[in-house]
């Protein structure tokens, strides 16, 4: 496990820089914010120097800003691998991960489970930690989706991360339960309450159609990996209620935003940017995302890119 240097050389290892705000609508002088959060995500830990000390330098970052945020949305994909690693592996990533937060954040964190959180490992199953139960353990996770209020806003953390039907690893959508409890959770929250929703996969995306290789004999292929499979159902079910504002997801390692039907869908790139090896993936750079709810339901997203050596 790698020691950590001075503060001052971590920051050098990470230069962090504000890389686009992105308002919906726009906010007038009269509104009052409600809360400010941070949104981090697809942070893919290992125990090495480099994603330690990025990953340090980018909490003292956010958590120094001068307008500071409240806490912090993790939008899964905590560490690089679980699905398909043994455990030793796996158990050295969660360790890095622990050590990074206990030593360099004092902000609450609400995690979302990415698909590389989960230990998938076909020759894991019989063990009591295979699929979500570890990530959960490490995390303090009660339950894989749940939701909390803060300052004024309703937030519900979604599980996008499936198995295909054949058990495997896995397919984004929700579960019959889970959609269940979100058709209730939603018609139990009053009208005049904001609602966010965070999910690791996307719940909807334009970044989806980044790669021309999904396109197969003229059309369009999207695999069900990318992006969630009941986007359908899911839209249907928040035109129900208008008070669903703002989807946040990862995932992509993208930076989109998708208006639909009065509902905002977000994108929001990657810490880890180009899964570490460079810090832009596509045309979008390693970063995190400053969040701000406002009382009458509006919000404004602040990216901040991330560079690393």
């Amino acid at each position: 496990m790698q020691n950590f240097t001075s503060r001052r050389d971590l920051l050098k290892s990470a230069a962090l820089l504000p890389l686009a705000s992105f308002a919906a609508p726009e906010k007038a002088p009269d509104k009052k914010r409600a809360v400010r959060f941070a949104y981090i995500g697809d942070t893919h830990i290992t125990p090495d120097a480099k994603p330690m000390k990025a990953v340090a330098a980018c909490l003292h970052h956010l958590q120094n800003q001068a307008d500071k945020p409240a806490f912090i949305l993790h939008g899964g994909d905590v560490i690089m691998d679980a699905l398909g690693r043994d455990k030793a592996a796996v158990a050295a990533q969660w360790q890095a991960w622990q050590q990074v937060v206990k030593a360099e954040c004092s902000l609450p964190i609400d995690y979302c489970i990415g698909n590389h959180d989960i230990w998938g490992l076909p020759d894991a199953k019989a063990d009591a930690r295979y699929g979500k139960a570890w990530v959960q353990e490490v995390l303090g996770l009660a339950n894989r989706y749940r939701s909390v209020a803060r300052n004024g806003w309703h937030i519900i953390i979604l599980d996008s991360v499936q198995t295909n039907p054949d058990g495997s690893w896995y397919t984004a959508h929700l579960d019959a339960p889970q959609f269940a409890w979100l058709e209730k959770e939603l018609a139990s929250i009053p009208a005049t309450t904001p609602v966010l929703l965070l999910s690791h996969i996307p719940l909807l995306a334009a970044c989806a159609f980044y790669d021309p290789n999904t396109v197969k004999g003229g059309h369009w292929a999207i695999p069900g990996s990318w992006v969630h499979t009941d986007a359908t159902r899911l839209i249907a079910l928040f035109h129900q209620h208008p008070n669903v504002k703002l989807a946040l997801s990862g995932h992509m390692h993208l930076l989109d935003r998708v208006e639909y039907n009065n509902v905002t869908y977000c994108c929001n790139g990657a810490v880890s940017g180009n899964w570490w090896s460079t810090d832009t993936y596509h045309e979008t750079p390693a970063g995190y995302a400053l969040i701000d709810l406002y009382t009458d339901g509006s919000y404004e997203r602040t990216y901040v890119k991330q560079t690393f050596a």
